[in-house]
């Protein structure tokens, strides 16, 4: 086949199975963060404000303030969502927030990653891969079902620009020719590299990998190897756009930690002994690389709590066999293996666990390791196989029946993302003890659904697992949680609506016993307007009972908390319906 021909046949192949895969995500709801980073983001809303997009959190609407500088993300929100909404069509009074259309917001993720998958081709046939390489890595790539959390949830966006740029900045940066074309290489390279940090922060990780690229790749010029004279200046000459990329580096390093630094965001993994995180890292290799290959039991809430020392081993070993496939690759002048290898390394190193994360591993976080992981798979193949008819024949139907798996499970897993109870569920099915899925779980369920039956058992679900952890932690049974507040508030509100009014004031009473006692004024000071709202809720149980005195005398102890509830209270107690 043609040289052109093929190319486009790898075009096409890619673009076609990476839609199979994944357009069944195109109906999905909004899920998980999409309510913040879309729904309830007014600036992404108003593109009278798209300056101010670069000048804040993602989440800025949501419930807490985050660090999360992604303005080049909101901006595709807010091309989306002008594309999408019509402020008619979508005004639902029983809703805080718009209710748009999902549909363009998927269409703009599948092409993003269809856009990746066919930059990583155009990669692989830059950097002088076979064809079989150059054809089987994006094909896997786009249809591994790994990616399902980045390209089937609508905030999940920010991992695909990434690597969209990342991709174009390693191709421009390594562009060879005339000295005009090298400049405007740089040039664009740069460019690219600012685009991919406005996207997302780990894009930190593209000058390291240009370096490796730049270091690693042979060096030719109009197809002869140059001799060790001038090897050198040639390596010196490739080597430039590294510059343009650490004065970024340096700038970006510098406003992220000033002005664009909007909150201070601890983790539990930041408390564990090193050692501890250690045995976590070659635990979550051990999973990642299994996930790699046998993509089943996926899910978004991954925790090391029930990871044995076993799978510690395993991971250590295979750690081990990869660090020397690398140093044999290295050393053998088989280049491409190294630099597959070594872009896995580098692109894993900052999820590893090593440094203090929010969660110990997360799929989605494999989206450009998966790049280099699979290249230098590949060309393991393709180099230690014979390449008679026969065994070109058995690589393809290899590579086709992976990726006919792949698609399948791929199509399998989007369903789960088809909305909040789909994807709550399923995590559960996977996790069954991680409280912020139960929590957002049970607020589906009671503000969206109606479902308040559901949304008590979780709510419940959550205080026992509180409860464990307290007794773990040495801490009484009556001791109060902040992060029980709510949960105890929620259940409250949930015994009233189903008029169980004594199990309303029983719930709600442990809370306010708790939080008003004066060794606990910290927690006033940071709840008052929950615990005025607790208050109030006990008042109209014990009301509801007949219980008037008591419920007077919970009511005159809201307004103290909150003096703004004074018209509500007077309205109570002349008679207003509950």
């Amino acid at each position: 086949m043609q040289k052109n021909a093929f190319f486009i046949v790898s075009m096409v192949a890619i673009l076609l199975l990476g839609t199979i895969a994944y357009f069944n995500t195109l109906d999905g709801d909004w899920v998980w963060d999409d309510v913040s980073s879309v729904l309830l983001h007014r600036h992404v809303q108003d593109p009278g404000q798209f300056t101010q997009l670069f000048k804040e959190d993602q989440h800025a609407f949501g419930r807490g303030q985050g660090n999360f500088y992604r303005p080049l993300v909101a901006a595709s929100f807010m091309l989306d969502f002008w594309l999408s909404h019509d402020p008619v069509r979508d005004s639902n009074p029983d809703l805080p927030y718009p209710d748009v259309s999902t549909l363009l917001f998927h269409i703009s993720n599948l092409l993003w990653h269809l856009a990746a998958a066919v930059l990583l081709c155009l990669l692989l046939h830059r950097f002088g891969a076979p064809r079989f390489v150059s054809f089987t890595v994006p094909l896997i790539f786009v249809v591994h079902p790994l990616h399902t959390e980045a390209v089937a949830y609508i905030s999940g966006r920010a991992d695909m620009m990434s690597g969209v740029f990342i991709f174009l900045g390693l191709y421009f940066g390594l562009w060879e020719g005339s000295q005009r074309k090298r400049i405007a290489g740089i040039i664009l390279s740069s460019l690219a590299f600012i685009l991919g940090l406005l996207s997302k922060e780990s894009t930190l990780i593209f000058p390291l990998l240009l370096g490796l690229c730049i270091f690693l790749l042979p060096i030719a010029r109009n197809g002869e190897s140059e001799g060790p004279v001038s090897r050198k200046a040639l390596l010196k000459q490739r080597a430039l756009p590294l510059a343009p990329a650490l004065i970024i580096v340096l700038i970006y390093g510098y406003l992220r930690s000033t002005v664009l630094h909007f909150a201070d965001t601890t983790t539990a993994m930041e408390a564990a002994p090193f050692l501890t995180r250690l045995v976590e890292v070659v635990q979550a290799f051990a999973l990642y690389i299994r996930l790699l290959f046998i993509p089943t039991g996926l899910h978004m809430e991954r925790s090391l709590d029930h990871v044995g020392l076993i799978t510690a081993l395993i991971g250590l070993v295979v750690l081990a066999m990869l660090i020397g496939l690398l140093v044999w690759a290295v050393r053998g002048g088989h280049n491409r293996i190294a630099i597959g290898l070594g872009w896995f390394f580098l692109a894993w190193l900052p999820i590893s666990g090593l440094f203090p994360l929010n969660a110990p591993m997360a799929e989605h976080w494999m989206y450009v390791p998966m790049a280099g992981f699979w290249w230098a798979m590949a060309e393991l193949l393709y180099a230690h196989l014979p390449h008679s008819y026969t065994w070109r024949r058995g690589k393809a139907v290899l590579v086709g029946a992976l990726c006919l798996l792949f698609i399948l499970l791929t199509v399998q897993r989007n369903e789960d993302w088809k909305s909040n109870e789909r994807l709550f569920r399923a995590t559960l099915a996977q996790n069954p003890n991680t409280i912020r899925v139960h929590h957002n779980l049970a607020v589906t369920y009671e503000d969206l659904e109606g479902n308040f039956s559901g949304a008590r058992r979780h709510w419940e679900h959550i205080l026992a697992l509180y409860r464990e952890d307290k007794v773990a932690n040495n801490l009484t049974p009556d001791y109060l949680l902040p992060e029980e507040i709510e949960v105890y508030h929620s259940l409250g509100k949930i015994h009233f609506q189903q008029q169980n009014h004594a199990e309303a004031r029983d719930t709600l009473a442990f809370l306010l016993n708790a939080a008003l006692q004066p060794e606990r004024r910290e927690m006033l000071g940071r709840f008052r307007g929950e615990i005025a709202s607790a208050a109030m809720l006990y008042g109209k149980a014990a009301l509801a009972m007949g219980d008037v005195g008591e419920a007077e005398m919970s009511f005159r102890q809201a307004q103290n908390l909150a003096p703004e509830l004074e018209s509500e209270v007077e309205a109570i107690l002349l008679g207003a319906p509950l």
